[in-house]
């Protein structure tokens, strides 16, 4: 009997804890410009998507909330005055709720979270409610089939850091012509933990910014992969592998750098971007080797001399310097706007092993140096990631708008 009521107890506490860990849609409102949705927690950025599906009738503007469940208070509006027909929410499936606005006419949509749980969401000037809103449709569910590839012109994404008091007044169009696919590389894993000085892991702290740029471009409608997700180990053969096999129009490999020599860990700092190419240059070779090491231990020198000799004469390295050059230029941008002494460490060739192979431009960006004190703080901060990441985002879209100029 005792272990019988230890059990309930356990279980009740369990289901206790389950519940309060659960993200609740309590309310919506309509405020001066924009939509108020107040959830009991603040959203977080992995759990957040919206998309767009366009007609000649009507503009469907989705934005879907991932753990999270509708309270009683959360009802849709209509009877809405100006352009939107209506504004929609559902519990969309058993762990996402849905908000759907249905717009006659399509518009720039922000939508931004200032540090607290009230998410908003832009609409057009004159938006207003007639009246109170019925309930009847309130829970009316949103067919999936309805939509399609997301028109990112539709969406202007807010820029602001994740935990900051507000959100940056800066904003973007992505204002694409194609749906592009991205690989994300976030480097080392598993066994191999990269970089290591005192506590801090290269192998954790590229997987934070990796999953930022992910979230980012996520939420900006582009289709995004990563090579790993979580701590475990790829080769670096197979993280190109899956670029190509996947189809992806942009490889991106996050690491993070660091200089053995304690005489020079004050003075070695700065952002780096590299691309494949051969080079004499001392500096590039250095880092290199250090993101090969796992890969060379593997590797006679008589493949290692064929593998570079057949790649570096590849179409795409042109391609891979200019992307290289935007995300640099955008991520010293990025970090500038809000960190002093931010060091340009330059755009350069060098052999990395992980970009060999690929079908498409493809670089890699040492995001800081670890052994650095004051970058290595920075490196573990939230916002200093997300400006990071921001910056990467940024970089990828300008080359992509730059290419389909060209290519018109």
């Amino acid at each position: 009997m005792a272990n019988r009521t230890i059990f309930i107890l356990l279980f009740i506490v369990i289901f206790s804890v389950s519940i309060e860990a659960k993200n609740i849609l309590k309310s919506i409102s309509l405020e001066s410009g924009k939509v108020a949705l107040h959830f009991k927690k603040e959203i977080r950025g992995k759990d957040f998507r919206a998309t767009a599906a366009k007609s000649k009738a009507v503009t469907k503007y989705v934005f879907d909330f991932k753990n999270c469940y509708l309270g009683g208070g959360a009802k849709s509006l209509y009877n809405l005055k100006g352009s939107l027909k209506s504004i929609r929410v559902a519990q969309y499936k058993k762990d996402t709720v849905r908000v759907v606005i249905d717009s006659k006419k399509s518009y720039n949509v922000k939508y931004y979270q200032k540090n607290s749980p009230t998410f908003y969401i832009t609409v057009p000037k004159g938006v207003s409610l007639i009246k109170k809103s019925s309930n009847k449709k309130s829970r009316e569910s949103v067919k999936k089939s309805n939509l399609k590839s997301s028109p990112k012109e539709l969406f202007n994404y807010v820029n602001g850091d994740e935990g900051s008091s507000s959100a940056s007044s800066e904003k973007y169009s992505v204002n694409l012509k194609h749906n592009y696919t991205i690989m994300v590389d976030a480097g080392h894993g598993g066994k191999d933990s990269g970089t290591c000085w005192g506590s801090e892991k290269e192998k954790k702290i590229v997987l934070a910014i990796a999953k930022r740029v992910y979230r980012k471009l996520r939420t900006l409608g582009f289709k995004v992969k990563m090579t790993r997700a979580r701590d475990h180990y790829i080769t670096l053969n197979g993280r190109i592998k899956r670029a190509n096999r996947d189809n992806a129009d942009l490889f991106i490999s996050i690491h993070a750098n660091a200089v053995s020599d304690k005489s020079r860990v004050n003075v070695a700092r700065g952002v780096e971007t590299y691309f494949l190419q051969n080079t004499r240059n001392a500096r590039a070779k250095r880092v290199a080797a250090k993101e090969n090491a796992a890969m060379l231990k593997s590797m006679d020198s008589t493949t290692k001399a064929v593998l570079i000799n057949t790649v570096f004469t590849g179409p795409k390295i042109q391609l891979s310097h200019r992307l290289g050059l935007d995300v640099q230029k955008e991520i010293l941008k990025s970090l500038r706007a809000r960190y002093k002494g931010v060091k340009d460490g330059g755009v350069r060739g060098a052999p990395f092993y992980v970009l060999v192979g690929a079908e498409m431009p493809a670089i890699l960006v040492e995001v800081g140096y670890l052994s650095n004190p004051k970058e290595r703080d920075r490196l573990r901060s939230a916002k200093y990631q997300n400006r990071l990441a921001e910056g990467i985002v940024r970089g990828v879209i300008n080359y992509l708008k730059n290419r389909e100029r060209e290519m018109e």
